[in-house]
């Protein structure tokens, strides 16, 4: 970019004339002649004309920027975004990818086990951000800056920089037919690279190509784990007469919501089902949906599955079409206590479904809780000696005064929110209730 020059060159993507040249960058085929039309567009434009621009939309801008900077020799990546108070994006930032530098943590870590990656990020100051004029109803520069502190790449190797490679339509199309005549990947990409003339020409790489694969194969297989799920379930319905399932779907027909026990789980339930206790783990399996496994304890002091449920969120509804889907299986059969980790969407389904059982509050989340939120040395200990207070009421409630006086507590929001519902964590109140020696999830 010359910044010298005096000739002026004003570029408006609403320009039809510039619409013109600009689609021929974006969707031309042939990456040589987009590389020519964009070098002739790109060389002869000046700061001055990059700060006179104005965008429709966001995705305008960052298809701009991440075009010049193919031209330039350069990656973009994103950065900033800031929204008003109804979450509407009004800037938008993006950067070099060389922008900021390392963390000092990962740069002195001795007791790291893999060999460190090459440090690629070195202070790069090159900024393009965008802000939204309200009276123009458009996208308007308000920074540019367009030094490296780097040397920047060839043009004939951009196109293996992180932002510019990009898997075209058609490279997809040709990879889903080969793929569905048994190629594997790695054949394919050899294809590719021999009938494109050679690795400069492809566009992308093979891991880019090995993770469109992996991201396609997820959700054919999704869609189709869903339908393989029920027909297990079905199955063993059939050889397991007991065997219960029940499931529900959204407005597109898709699984939202699946629970399942077996006659184990319902033997067990009708002889150890007067304490409950439930927990999500929350979207840590491969289809981000809360896992709920309902739980109890026998005999020998050892845990016993009642029941499991894939859930489609953590709403209140959810919650309660799993306790009375739970209640339906187990001959509505309700627990005389209930344990869980807290949850204000699961308290409100237990107390429609199950008003009348003792519902305490998983002491473990408690005390994590106490650790988090309270940060003032030994307040810890003294809170767990007040929640499990060999004593009375009125005993729990001098020990708690007396622990507000001596670390200045009162006021606190989250030690006055854990007060108010003490009848489900604080032993004294629960006392005289069963729970089988369960205290957490």
């Amino acid at each position: 970019m010359d910044k010298g020059k005096e000739k002026e060159f004003i570029i408006d993507l609403n320009d039809e004339d510039f619409d013109y040249q600009y689609d021929s960058i974006v969707k031309t085929e042939s990456d040589e002649e987009a590389i020519l039309v964009s070098d002739k567009i790109f060389n002869d434009l000046t700061v001055e004309d990059v700060w006179k621009m104005e965008f429709s939309s966001v995705e305008e801008a960052e298809e701009f920027y991440n075009l010049f900077a193919k031209v330039t020799g350069f990656s973009v990546r994103k950065d900033d975004m800031k929204r008003d108070k109804n979450q509407n994006i009004v800037s938008r930032k993006w950067v070099c990818s060389k922008e900021g530098y390392r963390h000092r943590v990962c740069l002195e870590n001795e007791n790291c086990k893999r060999e460190p990656k090459a440090v690629t990020r070195v202070g790069c100051e090159a900024t393009f951000q965008i802000g939204f004029n309200k009276q123009m109803n458009k996208w308007v520069v308000k920074k540019f800056m367009t030094d490296h502190n780097h040397p920047l790449v060839e043009q004939k190797n951009t196109q293996f920089l992180r932002s510019h490679r990009v898997i075209k339509n058609a490279d997809k199309a040709q990879l889903n037919a080969m793929r569905g005549v048994g190629m594997g990947t790695s054949q394919i990409m050899d294809y590719m690279v021999q009938q494109s003339g050679g690795y400069n020409n492809v566009g992308f790489t093979k891991k880019n190509l090995y993770n469109h694969v992996d991201v396609d194969c997820k959700v054919h297989l999704r869609d189709g784990d869903a339908e393989g799920a029920l027909a297990y379930l079905r199955g063993k319905s059939e050889i397991d007469s007991s065997f219960y399932y029940k499931y529900n779907v959204d407005e597109d027909n898709r699984l939202a919501n699946l629970f399942w026990a077996d006659s184990t789980s319902k033997l067990d339930y009708s002889f150890f089902g007067d304490v409950l206790a439930f927990d999500t783990t929350y979207r840590t399996n491969a289809y981000k949906k809360p896992l709920v496994i309902l739980v109890g304890i026998n005999h020998h002091h050892q845990t016993i599955v009642f029941g499991c449920a894939l859930l489609v969120d953590e709403s209140v509804s959810t919650y309660t079409w799993v306790l009375e889907t739970f209640l339906d299986a187990m001959n509505n059969k309700k627990p005389l206590s209930v344990i869980t980790d807290g949850d204000k969407a699961m308290c409100k389904a237990i107390k429609k479904i199950f008003p009348d059982s003792c519902h305490r509050l998983c002491a473990w989340h408690i005390q994590c809780n106490a650790f988090t939120n309270v940060h003032v040395k030994d307040f810890s200990n003294h809170f767990s000696k007040c929640m499990f207070i060999e004593g009375t009421i009125e005993e729990f409630e001098c020990a708690w005064n007396d622990m507000l006086e001596m670390f200045n507590l009162h006021g606190h929001k989250w030690v006055t929110d854990i007060y108010a519902k003490r009848s489900r964590w604080v032993e004294a109140y629960l006392r005289g209730h069963f729970f089988a020696g369960m205290k957490s999830t």
